[in-house]
C-alpha cells in the first residue's frame, strides 16, 4: 500500500505547476480522533454520531479505504504543504480545461456553464451536481462536496451512489467530510480559486424543543461562516450562489445582511425552480429519503466588492 501511495503522490506532484500558486503554512497538529460533528453542521444531512465515528484525520469521514480523493493520503505523513498542493493538483489539474482550450463548445444549464470552475457545497444525494454533470457531458470543472460520509449516504439516500457514479465517470472530484464553515482551509481545496461556489438550501438542522429564535441564530451562524469561507475561495469576478426558501421562518434569516457583514455584495436574486434542473431532488436531512417542497425560493448571487483603484 505504501508503494502505491508513493506512486500516486509522485504522479500528482508533477501537476502542481498547473494550479494557481499558493504558499502554505503548516497547520498546527491536532487530534481529531475523538471529535464528532456538532448540531451546528453545514448541511441539512446531519452527521450520524452513532454510526459514523471518526476513523481518520479528516473530520466526519469514515471511508478511509474508499476511493474518495480527499483521503488519498494523510497530510501529516508527507508534510502539510506538499500534501495540500498534490491534492489540489489532483482535484483540478490543468487537463480539466482541455476541452475548453481545444474549442469544445460551452454548455449552459441556466446560470451555470461547463467552463466555470465550480464548487458545490452541502450536497444531499448529489442529484444537483449530477444534473449539471450530465448536461455538461464532462464534469472535470466541478468539485462536489458533502459533509456526510459515503456510509451515511449509502444508508439514507437510495440514489446517492448512482449520482456519485455519474459524477465520477465524467471526471468530477467528489469529496466527503467537507464542512462549509471550514472549507477554505480544506487541504484539497485551499489552493483553488472558483468561478462559482454553490450552496443549495443551507440548513443547520432542527431541534423540536428549541425556541425559534435560537434556531434562527444557529442557521444564521452557519450561513455567516459559509460566506466568510466562500469569499476566500472565489476569483475577483467569481460568484457565490445560495438558494434559499423565501417564506415563513426562512424569511428571518436575512441572507443579504449576513452577506454584507461578510464583505460581500448582492449581485442579483432570481426565482428558483427545481424543474430547471432535471433529476434534482431537494432532500430532507436527518436521514430518510424524502423530498421537501422548495417553492417558493430564490437563488441569491453574491460577489466581492470591486478592488479600489490605485
Amino acid at each position: 500500500m505504501g508503494q502505491i501511495l508513493s506512486f500516486i503522490r509522485n504522479r500528482l506532484l508533477g501537476q502542481i505547476l498547473s494550479i494557481k500558486k499558493c504558499w502554505f503554512r503548516p497547520e498546527e497538529e491536532r487530534d481529531d480522533s475523538d471529535e464528532h460533528c456538532s448540531l451546528l453542521i453545514s448541511t441539512p444531512e446531519l452527521f450520524d454520531p452513532l454510526n459514523d465515528t471518526l476513523n481518520s484525520t479528516f473530520k466526519c469521514h469514515k471511508n478511509v479505504t474508499s476511493t474518495c480523493i480527499d483521503i488519498v493520503e494523510d497530510p501529516n505523513r508527507q508534510g502539510c504543504a506538499s500534501a495540500s498542493a498534490s491534492a489540489s493538483a489532483y482535484v483540478l489539474g490543468a487537463d480539466n480545461w482541455e476541452d475548453t482550450e481545444n474549442g469544445v463548445p460551452e454548455r449552459w444549464v441556466r446560470r451555470y456553464c461547463s467552463s466555470h470552475v465550480m464548487l458545490l457545497v452541502g450536497e444531499g444525494d448529489f442529484s444537483f451536481s449530477a444534473c449539471l454533470a450530465i448536461a455538461f457531458g464532462s464534469a472535470r470543472n466541478m468539485v462536489a462536496t458533502s459533509l456526510d460520509s459515503r456510509g451515511f449516504l449509502f444508508r439514507n439516500y437510495k440514489k446517492a451512489m448512482s449520482n456519485i457514479h455519474e459524477l465520477r465517470i465524467r471526471g468530477c472530484a467528489v469529496l466527503h467530510g467537507v464542512d462549509a464553515t471550514e472549507m477554505a482551509n480544506h487541504y484539497a481545496l485551499r489552493c483553488i480559486k472558483f468561478d462559482r461556489v454553490i450552496y443549495n438550501f443551507p440548513h443547520a438542522g432542527f431541534c423540536t424543543d428549541e425556541p425559534g429564535e435560537s434556531q434562527k441564530r444557529r442557521h444564521q451562524l452557519l450561513i455567516r461562516l459559509f460566506f466568510e469561507n466562500a469569499k476566500e475561495m472565489i476569483d475577483e469576478d467569481g460568484e457565490i450562489h445560495v438558494t434559499h426558501k423565501t417564506n415563513g421562518f426562512f424569511l428571518g434569516w436575512n441572507l443579504r445582511g449576513l452577506a454584507s457583514a461578510a464583505g460581500l455584495r448582492l449581485i442579483q436574486e432570481v426565482p428558483f425552480n427545481f424543474t430547471d434542473y432535471p433529476g434534482y431532488r431537494t432532500k430532507y436531512g436527518f436521514g430518510g429519503d424524502r423530498n421537501f417542497n422548495s417553492h417558493p425560493s430564490k437563488t441569491y448571487i453574491f460577489g466581492l466588492f470591486p478592488a479600489a483603484s490605485a
